[in-house]
């Protein structure tokens, strides 16, 4: 579509919070919150985090902006980095129809220039839709949606597009400079699936909140690039989404996709396809008096081969596997982010369970997180066999919704990682008035989260 990039541009521009409804705003809060809280918990609970932090730390920097659960302040570009890996690194955030992960790719790059500018919660909520929205329409409009034709991993490739107009809206862009914007994030842009279950996935979305800040702070500069690059001869659409519906794209605005079709707030620190299984898991156990009587296991699952992992080399992996998130939840009653520790994943009885677990992957089954379908059949030892089904976990879009206190569960366990309950109840408090804060109190948020121990 010819002049596609500018007519975009002019639209998001455009788009103020004035646009932004009631319940778009009520969303954002959660997100929000969300965000901060799975950040702090992946801060500390997993090793990648650190590592990126100290390596990051090591180059030596201006301090600038918060790192959350580091205690120190870097250049604004390394702390999205550092921040986006821990807010993904437990596969915690929520999950968007058509699959993503579009808060560890946007809310990091708003941290930062909270930090760096005089923006208000208000604004930073409508930086927060315009992002979220962004991604949405992209991968609505990519038409790539079965996980078996996926090549790439999505947050790499439309991470850096949305997180420049994150930026760009605090940055208060003009439609020009969000098309130098695009220009130069789209040169930034790809990850691979391949890895998957491995410390690399979670920079990923680190990266790529990164790398679209970088662009659209290099475009406030007047940095420039190709003004039309989504529709460029090579450019974006031609190289990564050749089957991109442009005119579908231009719908962007009110309600926004995070109201409709809205998103999935994970209840289990892992890959979204797996909370099919272990909500299946957890049904069935309810019906089991002795799982140590359990002699063989069947699941049958949609053709997702990255989740289909009989032994996984190490607990991180395992937020990647059908087999061992069901023998997780089976075992044990639960999925919790010490699920995903190397002690469990290795003991003796998850071994011992794993040997029972058979998978079909069934073609017929669409490999869609909106229509998954799993089926779980548990053979005991006296023949019975208790049978279970999950087509869609509880808080999914289809699924149950979550019961009122939920969330905040989730997000008090997450929070309490490394915060104690003055903290906790202090950032639940500032970020469930999100539209009403003031400059400091969002930098109140970012130097309680940034403390090693509270």
């Amino acid at each position: 579509m010819e002049g596609f990039t500018r007519k975009i541009s002019e639209i998001i521009v455009q788009t103020t919070s004035a646009d932004l409804t009631t319940e778009a705003i009520q969303k954002a809060r959660q997100l929000f919150l969300d965000g901060i809280a799975v950040a702090v918990a992946g801060s500390i609970k997993e090793a990648p985090p650190s590592i990126l932090a100290n390596h990051i730390r090591s180059k030596g920097s201006v301090e600038q902006c918060s790192v959350i659960g580091f205690d120190f302040k870097t250049h604004a570009i390394d702390a999205a980095y550092i921040n986006g890996g821990s807010m993904h690194v437990l596969d915690y955030e929520p999950m968007w129809s058509p699959a993503n992960h579009a808060i560890s790719t946007n809310l990091p790059a708003i941290l930062s220039l909270i930090e760096t500018n005089e923006v208000n919660g208000l604004e930073a909520a409508t930086a927060l839709v315009k992002g979220t929205e962004t991604q949405g329409w992209l991968r609505q409009c990519s038409g790539d949606f079965d996980a078996k034709k996926v090549k790439n991993h999505p947050p790499g490739l439309v991470g850096p597009i949305s997180s420049c107009v994150a930026a760009g809206h605090i940055l208060r862009f003009d439609t020009e400079t969000q098309q130098h914007a695009f220009g130069i994030a789209a040169s930034r842009c790809g990850a691979l699936n391949a890895n998957a279950g491995t410390m690399v996935k979670m920079t990923h979305c680190g990266i790529a909140v990164s790398l679209g800040l970088d662009a659209a702070l290099l475009a406030s500069k007047s940095f420039t690039a190709n003004p039309d690059i989504f529709e460029a001869d090579n450019g974006y659409v031609q190289l990564y989404m050749p089957n991109f519906d442009y005119k579908k794209m231009l719908n962007f605005g009110a309600p926004f996709r995070l109201v409709d079709p809205g998103y999935s707030i994970k209840m289990f620190p892992s890959q979204f396809g797996t909370h099919f299984v272990i909500t299946a898991a957890l049904d069935a156990r309810k019906k089991i008096d002795d799982v140590s009587k359990i002699k063989q296991i069947k699941l049958t699952t949609p053709v997702m081969t990255y989740v289909d992992r009989p032994k996984p080399h190490q607990g991180l992996a395992g937020k990647f596997s059908f087999q061992y998130t069901c023998c997780a939840a089976l075992l044990d009653g639960e999925v919790v982010i010490d699920t995903f520790e190397d002690a469990r994943r290795f003991a003796p009885d998850m071994e011992a369970m794993l040997e029972k677990v058979k998978v079909i992957q069934d073609p017929n089954r669409p490999a869609r997180f909106e229509e998954e379908v799993v089926d779980l059949e548990v053979l005991l030892e006296d023949g019975t066999t208790v049978v279970s089904r999950c087509d869609g976990p509880r808080g999914s879009w289809h699924g149950k919704p979550l019961e009122p206190g939920d969330h905040e569960a989730k997000v008090r366990m997450c929070l309490g990682c490394r915060l104690n309950d003055r903290d906790t109840d202090r950032v639940i408090e500032l970020a469930s008035n999100l539209e009403c804060l003031e400059n400091a109190d969002l930098c109140e948020i970012m130097s309680i989260t940034s403390k090693t121990k509270s």
